[in-house]
Formats: C-alpha cells, structure tokens, sequence
C-alpha cells in the first residue's frame, strides 16, 4: 500500500536561494537514500491555502515513515530544514480506494481538493464520487491520480490529487458550467471544502 507524507512550510525571508540549495543538495538526496520514503515532488502554492510550499513524499506503508521519523539523520537534516523556514506541518495520508494512485512522470501541475464527508450522505457521496465527479473531471481533462485519507495531521480528513499539463488548462475548468455544477453537488455533501493549485519548483528531478 502506498502512503504520502507530506511536509508543508513557508520559506524564512531571504533565505531562498540557502533553501532551495540544501533542499536539492543535502535533503532530498538524505531522505531519499534511507530507502523508506522517496521524495517525488515539490510544490509551491500557485492557489488556495498556505503554507505556500509542499514537500511531498512516498512510502511503501505507514511503519516506513514512522521508521523514517525515528531515524538520527532524517533529525539532523529536519533540524538544519528548521533554520531556513517556518509554520512546518506534516500530513501522512493513506488512500481512500476511490481513485487508484499514480504518479505522472511528466511535468505537470496540481489541482488538489479536500474536504470532510459528510457521513449522513455517505453512500450518496460514494456513489457521486465514482459515478459522476471523477469521470466527469477526466472528461474535463483533469486526470484523477489520487485519493487520501488524512491518518495523521490536520484535516481536512479527505484530499484529493488531480493533474493537467498547465495551470491555463486549470483555470479553464474552474470556470466552466460543468465543474461549477459539479462542485455545488459536491458541496451539499461534504463541509470544510477548500482547493488548491500547486506548481513545481523544479528541485525534483
């Protein structure tokens, strides 16, 4: 089973150029090494919600990261992270089951929902999310590529990860008449609905 962890956090004024130097460098390069997590993305806050950047990270299972939290040299490079930024979270997200996971391989961008289920309307929900929200944001040119619980970090309990080649295309959706439909379903659904647009940094490879 594939898990996220996720860190978030705002860059310290004037200390961009250190960060993205140490993050390329020394971070990525440490956790990714220990063999329990791989970082695959890094993300800034193009719209919605802060903190306005997104470490995004990959396990085989939640032992993994909890075996990675443990360990003296993911400390030490959190600690020298602590030096260059501020308002750090973390999120490990586990999946739902209604969106199989993927990872595009190709530049793209994000365009991430979150939410709580309203659980009076849950088999509704269900059934909404699978019969008309996910294929009608494919067909909108929107590929669905992940579905999340929040198991451990602050909520919204639900995310959901979709992808598209330009933050043009995102917009383009965001004003059409089929996802405003869409969403004001969603809406009498779910409560805490927010979204985000996420952009790459480019320390990634």
């Amino acid at each position: 089973m594939t898990v996220k962890f996720i860190q978030y956090y705002d860059v310290l004024s004037g200390k961009d150029e250190e960060y993205r130097n140490f993050i390329s460098k020394s971070y990525i390069p440490g956790i990714n090494e220990t063999d329990l997590i791989q970082i695959v993305g890094s993300w800034y806050l193009a719209a919605g919600e802060g903190p306005y950047h997104i470490m995004e990270g990959v396990a085989d299972s939640v032992k993994s990261v909890h075996r990675l939290l443990l360990l003296d040299d993911f400390k030490k490079l959190n600690h020298l992270l602590h030096f260059l930024i501020t308002n750090y979270k973390t999120k490990i997200m586990v999946p739902t089951g209604t969106v199989e996971s993927q990872l595009p391989r190709e530049t793209n961008f994000r365009f991430n929902h979150h939410y709580d289920i309203n659980y009076a309307q849950y088999d509704d929900y269900v059934h909404f999310i699978h019969n008309e929200h996910l294929p009608t944001m494919e067909k909108l040119g929107i590929n669905m590529i992940g579905g999340w619980h929040v198991s451990l970090g602050p909520g919204p309990g639900i995310v959901v990860e979709g992808s598209c080649a330009s933050v043009k295309h995102i917009l383009e959706v965001i004003g059409s008449k089929e996802y405003g439909e869409l969403t004001s379903r969603l809406l009498a659904m779910v409560d805490g609905y927010g979204s985000k647009i996420l952009a790459p940094t480019g320390l990634v490879p």
